[in-house]
């Protein structure tokens, strides 16, 4: 907050305007969900830090960190002069330089046209650089979706549904409460495996009754907990893989050694996601690619720095950033790993500790047993 303070005086601006549910839990560590009624906080270089919460959220964030006062409205939609509007604009009244956030709502912003606020991303750029709190919270994070990989490969064999491997994320999250506790609000899992071929959409979506058979398959834990995300992924195999899906998947872990290679502080993101599409492009694989190599994490799972060739940023110390370079043959399967990747003074630590090797990723095992509860579990739940 005191970071935020300095760079309002700096913009020269009398007010700045926070109002995402990801700000606000960052200045305050207060979770909440905004659904329809709005939530500000005032900033101020000198002034009393102040925020406006709907009447029923007061007493719950009475006690905000890093807040001086807490005002109210009445709801959403409100009589005349009841509403947020009504009481932001008064808030705001001989504040002619205000500042806003540019995720800011076309609802919220037209209603403060009559001030022209500038757009800044103030906030998102002090939250680009992890302090050594927030890295410690999202190396927790890793850790536990690394589990989540582990779980869903321990639980697969050929044939297993979808469903079994869903349920995965149950032992997860469980694991979660027993060791670090588990703020409803600002914590998630999603733990799934892509089967093939539809692991050739990174973003289709599996059903329950789908199984995991032959091709390249993906596992995926894709976590947020206590308000800070990390993921990690890994491509693996059911059956022997052919040869077409072993030469992708040779390619993909070189263009993932390049990535890593290049991963140090003042390199630019467009630099880093430019070189690794080249050698996918070299090997022929221009047009199985999908996406750029990767993307930061924080309090969302994606945020900046965008590793892309359009990005005009440049990775310094304490960025998280994801290293997925990904080639999708269609009608086979995807082949991806993705790692939560910390910048460091010297290079980079990779957070995502996993086996990525080809044998490791290549399970063949019957487990009769995963088999037994596999059906059960199916038949408890209606799923064929």
């Amino acid at each position: 907050m005191a970071r935020l303070r300095q760079r309002v005086a700096e913009a020269g601006l009398e007010t700045f305007l926070v109002s995402s549910e990801d700000s606000i839990y960052y200045l305050t560590g207060v979770s909440y969900k905004p659904l329809e009624r709005p939530f500000f906080i005032l900033i101020r270089p000198t002034a009393p830090i102040v925020l406006l919460v709907p009447a029923l959220e007061q007493q719950h964030l009475s006690a905000a960190p890093n807040v001086e006062e807490v005002h109210h409205y009445w709801d959403y939609p409100a009589p005349a002069g009841q509403g947020w509007a009504d009481r932001l604009l008064e808030l705001l009244a001989g504040s002619p330089r205000v500042g806003i956030e540019p995720s800011l709502s076309q609802e919220i912003s037209g209603r403060l046209s009559g001030l022209s606020p500038r757009a800044l991303p103030l906030v998102e750029a002090l939250r680009v650089v992890k302090s050594p709190a927030e890295i410690q919270m999202i190396r927790d994070t890793a850790r536990y979706t690394a589990l989540a990989v582990r779980k869903l490969l321990e639980a697969s064999y050929h044939g297993v549904s979808e469903l079994e491997l869903i349920a995965q994320g149950r032992a997860v999250q469980l694991r979660i409460m027993r060791e670090v506790g588990y703020d409803l609000l600002t914590s998630s899992a999603l733990v799934g495996s892509w089967p093939a071929p539809l692991s050739a959409q990174p973003h289709g979506v599996p059903t329950l009754a789908d199984r995991l058979e032959d091709g390249p398959h993906i596992a995926l834990g894709f976590l947020r907990v206590n308000g800070y995300a990390a993921e990690c992924e890994r491509t693996y195999f059911l059956a022997p893989p052919r040869a077409e899906e072993k030469a992708a998947f040779a390619a993909m872990m070189e263009a993932r050694r390049r990535a890593f290679a290049l991963v140090r502080p003042g390199v630019s993101c467009a630099e880093l996601d430019g070189a690794t599409r080249a050698f996918l492009q070299q090997e022929g694989h221009g047009s199985r690619l999908l996406h750029r190599t990767g993307h930061g994490f924080g309090l969302g799972n994606h945020e900046a720095p965008w590793v892309a060739e359009g990005s005009t940023e440049v990775l310094q110390e304490n960025m998280l950033i994801s290293i997925e370079p990904g080639i999708y043959l269609e009608g086979i399967g995807g082949i991806r790993h993705s790692d939560t990747v910390l910048v460091t003074r010297e290079g980079y630590e990779c957070l995502t500790r996993y086996p990525t090797d080809l044998a490791s990723l290549t399970l063949t095992a019957r487990k009769p047993l995963n088999r037994l509860r596999g059906a059960l579990m199916r038949r408890a739940a209606g799923v064929k």
